[in-house]
C-alpha cells in the first residue's frame, strides 16, 4: 500500500500538488502523484508505493540493462567511453584507491576506473544484470538494493550515478556514503536537475520524472543542501545536457513519435542538439553531478 512521504531535505509533512504521471518508460500500471514541499521547494512521489513493489519497476525492459542483457551491442571502448568524462573528473582529484560504485550497472564505469588502477566494487539492484558484471567483466559485484547489502569500505571514493532518486531514504543512503569512505574521500552523485530550464518547461511530462522508479527530484540548492545534512563538504557542481531526454519529453508531451516530420527533424537538429549542448554551460543542465568530501569534523 502506498504511504506518504516527508521531504528528505528538510523533513516538512507538508506537500502542494505538483504533477499527476503514468509510467512513460515502461507504460506500467498506476499514476503517481508528484508533490513540491510548501518549506523548501523540493519535489518528491507521495504517496510511495512500498520499495518491494517499485524495484518491479526495474524491469528487464528498462533501457539501461540492454547492454548486459544482450539487447544491444558495443564493443568495451565504446562503453567505457560513455563514462569518460566522471572517470577523468575523479581521477583528476583522486589517486586511485578503493572505490565503490552503487547502482553499478552493467559494470563499464568500473571496469574503465579499473584501467586507471582503482580497486573497484560494485553494488547493483538486478541479478542478471550484477552477474554480467561478475561473470563477463570479472568485476567485484553484489546483487541488491543499496539498503540491503554490505557497502563494506573505507573506501577513497563513492559513486552514486542515477540513485539517489530511487532510494526509500537519500539521508540514510548518504550516511551509508559517509560512514564507507575514508576520511576525506569523495562522493560522486549524478542526478537529474528538476530546477533546470527544461524541466520546467515540460512538467510532468518531462522525461526524467520516470515514476515510479523515481522518488525524488533534487536541483542543484537542495542536492547541496541534503549532502551538507549529511556531513560533506560540498565541491564541484558539473551539469550534462541529453537531446535524448529532450526528444522523449516532447514525444510525452503531444502523445506521438518524434522526429516524425520534415520540420520535426529541423527542430531537432537547429534546437534540440544545440540545447544540449549550450544549455549546461549556462548552468542549466538537465543532469547534474556533485564532487563532495566527507568533511573530516562532522559526523551527520
Amino acid at each position: 500500500m502506498s504511504s506518504p512521504v516527508d521531504c528528505a531535505v528538510c523533513g516538512s509533512a507538508g506537500q502542494l500538488p505538483a504533477w499527476t504521471v503514468g509510467d512513460s518508460l515502461l507504460g506500467s500500471s498506476g499514476q503517481f502523484q508528484i508533490v513540491r514541499c510548501p518549506d523548501c521547494g523540493a519535489l518528491r512521489m507521495s504517496p510511495r508505493p512500498p520499495f518491494d513493489e517499485r524495484r518491479l519497476a526495474f524491469a528487464d525492459e528498462y533501457p539501461l540493462y540492454d547492454w548486459a542483457l544482450g539487447r544491444r551491442q558495443a564493443r568495451p571502448e565504446e562503453r567505457i567511453a560513455r563514462f569518460a568524462p566522471q572517470i577523468a573528473q575523479i581521477n583528476h582529484r583522486r589517486r586511485p584507491g578503493r572505490l565503490l560504485d552503487v547502482g553499478c550497472g552493467d559494470g563499464y564505469f568500473m571496469l574503465g576506473m579499473q584501467q586507471c588502477g582503482w580497486e573497484v566494487r560494485g553494488i547493483e539492484l538486478k541479478e542478471d544484470v550484477a552477474a554480467y558484471a561478475r561473470d563477463r567483466l570479472g568485476l567485484d559485484v553484489v546483487a541488491g538494493a543499496e539498503h540491503e547489502v554490505d557497502w563494506g569500505g573505507p573506501y577513497a571514493c563513492v559513486t552514486l550515478f542515477g540513485v539517489i532518486e530511487d532510494v526509500d531514504d537519500p539521508n540514510a543512503c548518504l550516511r551509508r556514503a559517509w560512514e564507507s569512505l575514508a576520511p576525506g574521500g569523495l562522493l560522486v552523485v549524478q542526478t537529474h536537475n528538476i530546477e533546470s530550464w527544461e524541466a520546467r518547461f515540460f512538467g510532468g511530462a518531462w522525461f526524467n520524472v520516470e515514476a515510479p522508479r523515481h522518488v525524488w527530484h533534487f536541483g542543484p540548492g537542495s542536492l547541496a543542501v541534503l549532502l551538507k545534512n549529511n556531513g560533506f563538504h560540498v565541491g564541484d557542481l558539473l551539469h550534462y545536457g541529453a537531446a535524448y531526454v529532450t526528444e522523449r519529453s516532447i514525444e510525452i508531451r503531444r502523445g506521438r513519435t518524434f522526429p516524425s516530420s520534415v520540420l520535426d527533424r529541423a527542430v531537432r537538429k537547429l534546437v534540440v542538439k544545440p540545447a544540449a549542448r549550450l544549455l549546461p554551460r549556462a548552468g542549466q543542465g538537465i543532469m547534474i553531478e556533485v564532487y563532495a568530501r566527507k568533511d573530516k569534523g562532522k559526523q551527520p
